[in-house]
């Protein structure tokens, strides 16, 4: 149900985390308590948020033109003339970007490749007009290990976890949190150099991790680091991240260099579908018998990026292509960061794999990297939505999504993927774990995390697999449920042999007055110094991902460097009464400032916005003498239930100095008061 104009009722007052005092600094420890501390997550995201992602503009080669001509009807395979565009993108000296105009696009793996298309250069950026507009069709239906994208570089002697490469000793155990490491020589690592700092996994490692020697086949703890400072004299190594667990001289903890990764290269404004398998056999463990449809589909992908440092996924969603008879858009997993760091994930919505048994199927964010940033984004009916795993795989932010109507729960899924923060998330039929999972996996998963953070989660409705939490956090030494809020906040904490003590759990009073509302907000402030980010209050809506509703709509997208995120939607029309209606989906019930950003213009005209059929805000005029964005409030609405809203815009005039009637919209923001 919807309100609009109720008033805002009065709140309770704000508090605090016993580990968030207004005055932290990394490093700081619970007084009393100095196993309990909170990692500094600000690095996650593109150039550690020091920068947005870039709208570039220059050399942009377009698919449909000489000397490529791609068929965009999605009649013809065009995989050899994509991948042609991406290779000449890659080069050159600065790359470019690969543009593919709206339409469709049918692509499939070549024989012998583990993709469709591969960028396999920095500075490539694939580019479609919008998720609404561009659809990339993969047509083959045995995916088994392929990518409908795979972006990497082509050299095979990058690794984290190589046994093979020469390395130096730590000549001094290195604690958690730490930038600086001793080592027996500095000769090998020059001031911006890549380094990979770890250690083994050894019987005693494993054992004090409460798995006996179960782990001693993995790789152990590794960081993927630069060098931005050296000591000769003290033989020392500053790290522009903190280590994110401690490493000692007992394990063989030791630096090594390795090849520099795939840097500035993203993928953005389109969508991406697969179609379905037709092969009968998609029981749990089908994925390991040959001839079965799970067999075929096992871990196929929509977006892998693998060994990219600096790069981005903004504006894609996945689709369900019209040869598909069940409602499915992908063959099993959604986008996959494995060995990456510094990605940001942004504006993004993933749904519906056909496939989701065992052995990795099904997951539609797949977080196997270090310090990355999924944000403003959507997971729907995946196996598991969002899913943490790998002991490289630490310092992630989830900020501000929507996990939604999961077959399983979201979760840290295995072996002591460490200190990663879950903030702000909504979970709608749907649960978040961090769990020991000992009974899982060939190699035993075990205890999955350790010192990761769950802060402010909105807990929308309970998942209907059952069970009474929304979150569930068993993590080894020490683990933090901060914050819940919403209509279903129950928080489990419960020990097992492998887990106690019993994580720290603040859920005494609603997450709606916790200060501040978001720990990564926060402490991206402190360690910048100034605001990069929304408020966590805000519900952010791309007008470029949004699907117009509307009969007769004849709006478009397209790309432009001053729109946010780079992606605009044009409510193209000559006359007044022209509608476009969007299918918004809340992620929490309460009152909300509705914010309107839009780019003005000599040429705009007139609006009004109803939302559920009732007028928000009255008219707002476009018109400007000059182009500008603007981002005006247009009034509040309550929300009742998370039942889809219709917003409808409409245009009901036009300034007596413009010279149309058109209408530009960037975004939508629903911030919560």
């Amino acid at each position: 149900m919807l309100a609009v104009g109720t008033p805002v009722a009065v709140q309770a007052a704000p508090w605090r985390s016993v580990l968030y005092p207004e005055g932290w600094q990394p490093g700081d420890t619970r007084p009393g308590n100095a196993s309990q501390f909170l990692h500094d997550f600000s690095y996650a995201g593109y150039r550690q948020r020091q920068a947005e992602p870039p709208v570039r503009m220059d050399r942009v080669l377009d698919v449909t033109q000489a000397p490529y001509f791609a068929d965009n009807t999605g009649a013809s395979d065009v995989t050899a003339v994509l991948q042609q565009a991406l290779n000449d993108a890659g080069a050159v000296a600065g790359g470019g970007v690969v543009y593919l105009p709206r339409g469709t696009y049918r692509v499939a793996p070549p024989t012998g490749k583990g993709y469709a298309l591969h960028i396999g250069k920095s500075n490539v950026v694939l580019r479609g007009q919008g998720a609404t507009a561009t659809f990339l069709y993969n047509a083959a239906t045995d995916m088994r290990f392929k990518r409908v994208i795979l972006v990497g570089p082509r050299e095979s002697t990058v690794s984290w976890t190589s046994a093979a490469t020469a390395s130096v000793a730590l000549t001094q155990d290195a604690p958690n949190q730490a930038t600086r490491v001793q080592v027996a020589s500095v000769a090998s690592f020059p001031v911006g150099s890549w380094v990979v700092v770890r250690a083994d996994l050894t019987a005693a490692r494993s054992g004090e991790l409460n798995m006996g020697t179960s782990w001693t086949s993995l790789p152990g703890p590794s960081f993927y680091r630069r060098v931005v400072a050296v000591d000769a004299a003290t033989r020392t190594l500053t790290l522009d991240i903190p280590l994110r667990q401690g490493l000692l001289m007992r394990d063989a903890a030791r630096v090594y260099g390795i090849p520099a990764h795939l840097t500035e290269v993203g993928i953005e404004h389109l969508s991406i579908g697969m179609r379905e398998n037709p092969t009968p056999g998609t029981r749990e463990e089908d994925h390991s018998v040959p001839g079965t449809g799970a067999y075929e589909m096992h871990d196929a992908a929509a977006v892998r990026m693998n060994h990219v440092v600096d790069g981005w996924v903004r504006g894609v969603n996945s689709y369900r292509p019209p040869s598909n008879t069940q409602d499915v858009h992908l063959l099993s997993n959604g986008i996959d960061l494995d060995y990456s760091r510094n990605v940001t994930v942004d504006a993004c919505q993933m749904e519906k794999p056909q496939y989701m048994g065992g052995g990795g199927n099904g997951y539609l964010y797949s977080i196997r990297g270090s310090d990355s940033l999924f944000k403003d984004s959507v997971a729907f009916g995946g196996r598991h939505n969002f899913d943490f795993r790998s002991m490289h795989t630490t310092g992630n932010v989830l900020f501000n999504n929507r996990s939604s109507n999961g077959d399983k729960v979201s979760d840290f899924h295995m072996h002591l993927s460490a200190a990663n923060l879950v903030d702000n998330t909504t979970l709608y039929l749907e649960r978040f774990e961090a769990a020991d999972r000992t009974p899982y996996g060939s190699v035993s998963h075990g205890v999955t995390t350790t010192q990761s953070v769950f802060w402010n989660t909105n807990g929308a409705k309970p998942p209907a697999y059952g069970g009474s939490s929304m979150v569930r956090s068993q993590q080894y030494g020490q683990g933090y449920v901060i914050g819940m809020r919403g209509s279903a906040t129950n928080v489990d904490v419960s020990v097992t042999t492998k887990t106690a003590p019993a994580d720290l759990a603040e859920v005494a009073t609603s997450g709606n007055e916790l200060v501040p509302q978001s720990l990564y907000v926060d402490q991206t402030q402190k360690r910048l110094g100034r605001a990069v980010e929304h408020d966590a209050r805000a519900l952010v809506y791309q007008a470029e991902n949004l699907k117009p509703t509307s009969a007769g709509d004849l709006s478009s997208t397209t790309v432009e460097t001053g729109a946010e995120l780079g992606g605009i939607r044009y409510h193209n029309t000559n006359a007044v009464g022209a509608k476009v209606t969007y299918t918004l989906y809340p992620r929490t019930v309460g009152t909300f400032a509705v914010r309107v950003l839009t780019k003005r213009n000599s040429g705009r005209g007139q609006y009004r916005l109803d939302v559920g059929g009732v007028a928000v805000g009255g008219t707002r005029d476009e018109y400007s003498s000059g182009t500008a964005y603007a981002e005006v409030e247009l009034g509040t609405v309550t929300f009742t239930d998370l039942e889809p809203k219709l917003f409808t815009f409409t245009v009901v005039g036009k300034n007596a100095a413009s010279t149309g009637y058109n209408v530009a919209l960037d975004a939508i923001r629903l911030v919560r008061r």
